[in-house]
Formats: structure tokens, C-alpha cells, sequence
């Protein structure tokens, strides 16, 4: 069998794993460049290939991907042991960058009502907390209109979800689908003489950029998704349920936002300076 063949079952085993595109594109990759090196099916041809990598600039990050990749190229071949024996590079475990309630609404301020899909958009990144390729995906039939629920198909581990929608954000759901008179099963389109395909995360992208420079505020899908989670931990919401609307199959990832509130209490707190204030 050809490194092609063998690629393209490599990728239909990951799309059977439920991988996502952009992981089945980046592990089909590394996994080419290290059989196209003359990589083997063995842990310390892969730790040559990664000592290769690291003298070429690729930092822990990056070499964190390519040690994913190939252990799970290693399993695809059956090499199960071997597989086990490759770990990873530690890679310190930055907090999410949350946007300040002021922020959000600073943001929301410069979108105009008559933006009717561009304001949908940001309400659901930040009022639903969904992942940009999650937000394009959504089909009109996903939304249940009578219980005001939004059923997030696929997501991340290609498990599905139910998202409880507040009353305002369903409001704005309907209030976009009045106006729109294309036959897209899509929730949310792409606009002109595209319109009845769904919107691509490049577009979602330009869109959160361009408003974000009309508010003075740096914005990315992402970070929509984690203000929703850190504001909802902030105002009380037991970290479990935040993991359910989010998705995360561990707690664990979701405990981060744990220590993105316990940070923005301690800069509280250190702006307020009551013990220094008790010293004078």
C-alpha cells in the first residue's frame, strides 16, 4: 500500500473516532511528514523525529500536536504499546483570556439592531458559550422553538448536547429567520449571492474583528465562549452545569475557568488595598 492509501485510511479512522476536520488535516500531516522522514512504528524513531522538529524551532505546543498525531497513527497501525510509550512535552497550561462584563456590552453596543444575523452570532457565542465551528453547524430544525432549547449536534468527541436558550436570545433567533427568504436548512447564512450556505468560521472571524475594532476591544470567537463561562462561575453557577454547557467530557477543563475568577478576584482585591490602607 502507498503512503497516499495509507493516508487516506488513516483519515477515514479518524473521522470515525469522531475527530474533527481541522484534526483529521493537522495529524494527516505530521503523520506524512514523519513516514516521508522514514519514520517507523516504534517510540524512539518517533522521539528522533520530534529531537528533528525541536532543532527546526517547533516549540512544546507544537510538538505536543505531532506526539498526539502519531501515537494515534501508532494505535491506527495496531502498535498499541508503542503508542503508550511516546509522551508528550508538558506545556504550561495558559488561562483563557475572558473579556470584562463592560466589554461585552461595549461590543453588542456597536453591532446595529438592523445587523439582525451579525447580532445573532454574538449572542450565541456568548450567551449560549458555542464553539465558532459549533455556531456555523446549527440547522434550523436543532432549535426547539416550544421548550427554548438548542440541540448542539457533534460537537467536540462528536457528542451532542442540549443548550437551554434565555428568552431574549430566542427572541433574536426568530426575529433572523423572519427576515431571511432563502431555503438554507441552515440557521445562520452566509449573506449575497452566497446566502443559502452556511456561514464559515472565516467569516465569523472577520465579522468579531471588525466590530471588535470599532469598540476598542480584541475579540475572537473563543473568547466569547470563555466570558460565558467565567461570567456564569462568577455569578454562581455551579461549576457542573457549566461543564454540561460547554461540553467538556472532564471537569477538569472546565476547572480552569475556576482560576481565571480566582485571578480576576485577586486584582480585585488588590485594587480595593485594604490592608495597606489599615497599615497607615
Amino acid at each position: 500500500m502507498d503512503l497516499n492509501e495509507t493516508l487516506d485510511e488513516y483519515e477515514t479512522y479518524l473521522d470515525l473516532e469522531g475527530k474533527s476536520p481541522n484534526t483529521i488535516r493537522m495529524y494527516s500531516y505530521y503523520v506524512r511528514r514523519y513516514l516521508e522522514w522514514g519514520g517507523e512504528l516504534n517510540s524512539r524513531s518517533a522521539l528522533r523525529f520530534l529531537a528533528r522538529l525541536r532543532k527546526e524551532g517547533y516549540s512544546n505546543r507544537s510538538l505536543n500536536l505531532v506526539v498526539q498525531a502519531l501515537r494515534s497513527y501508532f494505535r491506527f497501525e495496531g502498535a498499541e504499546e508503542e503508542a503508550e510509550k511516546l509522551k508528550p512535552p508538558k506545556v504550561p497550561r495558559s488561562l483563557p483570556k475572558a473579556l470584562t462584563r463592560e466589554e461585552v456590552r461595549k461590543l453588542l453596543s456597536v453591532i446595529p439592531p438592523t445587523r439582525r444575523r451579525d447580532r445573532l452570532i454574538f449572542l450565541l457565542l456568548y450567551g449560549a458559550g458555542l464553539r465558532v465551528s459549533e455556531l456555523c453547524n446549527l440547522k434550523k430544525s436543532d432549535v426547539d422553538f416550544e421548550r427554548s432549547l438548542i440541540i448542539v449536534r457533534g460537537g467536540k468527541g462528536a457528542k451532542d448536547r442540549v443548550v437551554p436558550v434565555p428568552g431574549f436570545l430566542m427572541e433574536a433567533i426568530k426575529s433572523y429567520l423572519e427576515m431571511r427568504t432563502d431555503s438554507s436548512e441552515y440557521l445562520i447564512v452566509e449573506e449575497g449571492r452566497r446566502e443559502k450556505d452556511r456561514i464559515s468560521p472565516k467569516t465569523v472571524w472577520y465579522l468579531l474583528r471588525r466590530y471588535g475594532q470599532k469598540a476598542g476591544v480584541k475579540v475572537t470567537p473563543h473568547m466569547l465562549r470563555h466570558s460565558f463561562a467565567t461570567h456564569m462561575l462568577e455569578n454562581g453557577v455551579d461549576i457542573r452545569a457549566i461543564q454540561e454547557l460547554l461540553g467538556h467530557s472532564n471537569l477538569s477543563t472546565t476547572q480552569i475557568y475556576t482560576k481565571v475568577t480566582v485571578e480576576h478576584l485577586r486584582k480585585a482585591q488588590e485594587k480595593a488595598r485594604l490592608i495597606e490602607g489599615l497599615m497607615k
